[in-house]
């Protein structure tokens, strides 16, 4: 108690004789703080703001310091100003101690006055700056983090509000505009959107974003119940390989990918098609694109509809043995492929022509379509299309 008091006393003294030179000493903190740290010097924070911030910090320190104050508050606020203004921890903490360095020098200066302060009192004194120090110190790092990180919550949720709203149908192109610059994507460029599989809350593909942005693809990403969705921009279609190699190194599950597409207005759109594909394969670490062709569009369009025509076109194909069905449906693809030709079939599925002939064959009789009529066939594609376009499991309802 003795020491405390004494240490108290000998605060008192310095802090009187230090008297009015306060504001100097600011001064002199301040400009040390301009010419040293380069981002003060950008003008991250304006000259009298930090002059001000100074002024108080360090009639703070001599409160504390002669055991008048015992709260925290300046140093609070000092770390989440910062935080707010965007200035990096690093060089807060640069200022916060060349503030005290100065300070502590100006002590010395008044202990040395005539009468000289006695060298044990001063280093009492010492003691008690440095405990002052990593206190504050400690505070202002708390404040900062803690005020960081509500921060980078809430633009998180402002920019996963954003992507909801661009992924959402109906909106008009000043919208559109208006979204795209706050989340710095071009409004005509090149995109596409993905939607992966999730947990409830959790991240399917974590650190993906600096993987894209690593090859140069930016992105924006909204967490939803079901899975994850994100908007990446491309700026040229020839980087969506890279994309999907990131995608497949990144897989936990599955993933959706759209076909590349433009303008950023049709992201809604791109998201149906990318949520069709991720509903197809569920369970699987794959990565699919959905295959942009007309006909894949078109059952994507209307996928209920699509599903019920092809119910009726398909017919008793559909009740056969699921490894008999898919060898007759991949056949009749086959085919197609061919150019209807039953030898170049027989070929590319090693089989004799005389065996896809029959599959064919087959497939007629269980349709009662007419593989000689083109109407027919077109009937059978359309019908394939949507069999493997649309959920696995929405056909079992």
């Amino acid at each position: 108690m003795e020491t405390i008091e004494s240490t108290s006393r000998t605060a008192e003294e310095v802090i009187r004789r230090i008297g009015g030179g306060v504001p100097a000493l600011a001064e002199r903190i301040t400009a040390r703080i301009f010419t040293e740290i380069p981002v003060y010097a950008a003008g991250a924070v304006p000259r009298e703001a930090v002059l001000a911030s100074v002024v108080g910090n360090v009639e703070d320190a001599f409160d504390r310091l002669a055991g008048r104050k015992f709260d925290l508050a300046a140093a609070v606020k000092t770390g989440r100003e910062r935080a707010q203004q965007g200035m990096p921890l690093a060089d807060l903490l640069s200022s916060f101690r060349m503030g005290y360095d100065e300070t502590w020098d100006a002590i010395i200066a008044a202990a040395r006055l005539a009468p000289a302060i006695p060298s044990d009192d001063v280093v009492d004194l010492s003691r008690s700056w440095f405990h002052l120090h990593n206190l504050v110190g400690d505070t202002i790092i708390h404040a900062y983090r803690e005020e960081a990180q509500h921060l980078l919550l809430t633009r998180e949720r402002e920019r996963a509000a954003l992507v909801n709203v661009l992924l959402t149908g109906d909106i008009g192109l000043a919208t559109v505009v208006e979204v795209a610059g706050k989340l710095r994507l071009p409004v005509e460029g090149v995109f596409v959107v993905v939607a992966a599989a999730t947990g409830l809350g959790e991240d399917p593909i974590p650190r993906v974003g600096s993987s894209l942005s690593a090859i140069d693809v930016g992105s924006v990403w909204h967490l939803a119940q079901d899975a994850l969705v994100g908007v990446l921009s491309l700026e040229k279609a020839s980087r969506m390989p890279s994309v999907m190699e990131v995608l497949e190194r990144h897989a936990s599950g599955s993933i959706g990918v759209s076909p590349v597409f433009a303008p950023l207005r049709r992201a809604a759109w791109a998201l149906g098609l990318a949520q069709l594909v991720l509903r197809r394969q569920p369970g699987t670490a794959a990565v699919e694109q959905f295959r942009d062709d007309p006909m894949n569009v078109l059952v994507a369009s209307a996928p209920d509809a699509a599903q019920e025509t092809s119910r009726t076109v398909l017919g008793g194909l559909l009740d056969l043995a699921p490894d008999r069905r898919d060898l007759l449906l991949s056949t009749f693809n086959a085919w197609i492929e061919a150019g209807g030709s039953a030898r170049a079939t027989g070929e590319a599925l090693t089989c004799h022509p005389n065996t896809i002939r029959h599959r064919l064959r087959r497939i007629e009789l269980v349709t009662g379509r007419n593989l000689a009529r083109p109407g027919d066939i077109a009937e059978l594609v359309a019908a394939c299309h949507a069999w493997t376009q649309l959920p696995p499991q929405s056909w079992d309802r």
